[in-house]
Order: C-alpha cells, then sequence, then structure tokens
C-alpha cells in the first residue's frame, strides 16, 4: 500500500508537466492558425493535427474552440499560462513604486508596447470573430475592452498619485486617454502594417503619453 502512495506521488508531477506540455503545444498551434487564417476558418481537427494530439486530447487540454481562443488571449496579454495578473507582474509593480511620473510612463509605454507585441494579432483575429454574432465571442471582446478600461484607470490613478497631470486633464480625461492610447491595435496599424520596428512604437507611445498626460516640462 505504501508503495502504491509512493508511486502516485512521485507520478503526478509527471502528470502535470506533460499536461502542461500538452497545454502548450496546443494554444501555440491554435495561435498559429488563428493569426494566420482566421477564427472562423480554423478548427479544432486542424488545431489537433498542428500540435500533435488527437481532437479529444484538444477538448480535455482546453476545451471547444472558443474556450481556446480565451485561452490563447490570456497568455498572449500575460507573456505565459501562470494565473498572475498582468497588474501583478514585476513591470507593472515597478511601475507602481516609480516615483518619477516621467519614468513612470516610460516604463508603463514598455509594458503597453509588451502587451501589443504579444497580444496585437489575436486581438486582431478577436475583432473580426466578435463580430461572426456568436454571443460567445462578442461577450470576450467586451470583455477584453472592459479590462482594458479596468487598467487605464489603475493607470491613471497610479500617474495622477505621483505628481499633477497636465493642465486641463482630469482623473477621468487621463482614464479615456490611456484606454485609447492602451488599444493594441496602434501596435497593429504602426508594426503590422506599416512596418514599425517594436522599439519606434514604444518611443512614440513614450513621448504621446507624457504629451497628453503630463506637465510641460521647462523648456518644452
Amino acid at each position: 500500500m505504501e508503495d502504491v502512495k509512493g508511486e502516485r506521488t512521485y507520478s503526478s508531477p509527471l502528470r502535470a508537466q506533460q499536461a502542461a506540455a500538452t497545454r502548450r503545444a496546443v494554444l501555440d498551434a491554435a495561435r498559429e492558425l488563428f493569426i494566420g487564417q482566421g477564427y472562423g476558418a480554423t478548427t479544432v481537427d486542424q488545431i489537433a493535427a498542428l500540435a500533435g494530439v488527437s481532437k479529444p486530447t484538444v477538448f480535455t487540454a482546453v476545451g471547444n474552440k472558443q474556450t481556446v481562443l480565451s485561452a490563447v488571449r490570456d497568455v498572449a496579454m500575460a507573456g505565459d499560462d501562470d494565473d498572475i495578473a498582468v497588474t501583478q507582474r514585476p513591470l507593472a509593480q515597478e511601475i507602481v513604486a516609480e516615483p518619477d511620473q516621467h519614468r513612470a510612463v516610460q516604463l508603463l509605454a514598455e509594458l503597453i508596447t509588451g502587451i501589443g507585441r504579444r497580444y496585437s494579432e489575436i486581438d486582431h483575429v478577436l475583432r473580426g470573430a466578435a463580430s461572426s454574432g456568436e454571443p460567445g465571442l462578442r461577450e470576450l471582446w467586451e470583455t477584453s475592452e472592459g479590462q482594458r478600461l479596468t487598467g487605464a484607470r489603475l493607470w491613471a490613478n497610479a500617474l495622477s498619485s505621483k505628481g499633477p497631470l497636465r493642465d486641463g486633464v482630469d482623473l477621468d480625461a487621463a482614464v479615456d486617454l490611456l484606454w485609447l492610447f492602451m488599444a493594441p491595435d496602434h501596435y497593429y496599424r504602426l508594426v503590422h502594417s506599416r512596418d514599425w520596428t517594436t522599439e519606434r512604437f514604444e518611443q512614440w507611445l513614450a513621448d504621446s503619453l507624457s504629451r497628453q498626460l503630463l506637465p510641460l516640462t521647462t523648456g518644452a
């Protein structure tokens, strides 16, 4: 009896690692297919084939196609499959802790750019999928929009706590501006459509946020 328990204790971490590897393979395959051919043209059979697993395994490891897109979205937003909110990750915490407004904006631009690099193509897929009329996809799109507004409110409060905002920009206006600049569509259009480098986009974003939100510096 002790041997059986010992075997289960030993094999459980291995099974968890195998399950995580399978999930990653499914999500990576789905991401590639969604971006390459769109949500509507992608089937669970195609995801399974590219991931090297059976169709039932896709459902077991992640779920149906809508659930797969939702999971791909979450990983793209956060950068991994860990259950840690973007706002609780090191760079976000560094922004909150940074006392200097202008440095905080630079860090915020870095954070938004990183999300855009990972997520903008999936956002483009989700936008198109949401227009199909499927309630679950529309709800996922609206959830994404609402989460961005929540994030914008958090960053507006963080910046205003470090010093005054630009004249004529109250907290509500700051939230709206951040919500706009945080939209991954900007990254998609400028980097993927207009061939900007990621570095150029990040600098443009930092400059734009500084001009729109922060007081003018001496000599500006």
